[in-house]
């Protein structure tokens, strides 16, 4: 049961990963939510395997869910700082709008004129 769970969460990251990867539409709450399902589901049967030896199988597929975890988290972590440039960029063109230039330090410097 534990690899079917571990096979589902697994396919949510690859398809979020390629859907990143591809740079379109990416459906950030459906994923988020396939995966808090994936991981929760996972870790109420983790308890069950507590006193149990893991095997071969299941240790390869936990490592191939760590590593695609791993994928996932750089992937999310690049998307978030390109959309705070981004947001940083248009709120400093924002305010620069808005100001008219009096209590700006270019005009002590006369870089105005």
């Amino acid at each position: 049961m534990i690899l079917s769970v571990i096979g589902r969460l697994s396919q949510t990251l690859d398809e979020e990963n390629d859907d990143i990867a591809r740079r379109g539409s990416v459906d950030y709450p459906a994923y988020n939510l396939r995966k808090s399902q994936g991981l929760l589901e996972l870790n109420r049967l983790a308890g069950a395997l507590a006193d149990k030896q893991v095997g071969p199988v299941l240790r390869a597929a936990l490592a191939d869910l760590h590593a695609k975890l791993e994928t996932n988290r750089r992937l999310l972590r690049t998307q978030l700082q390109a959309a705070q440039a981004v947001s940083d960029i248009i709120a400093r063109a924002i305010r620069d709008s808005q100001s008219d230039g009096t209590y700006s330090a270019r005009s002590w410097l006369g870089e105005d004129e």
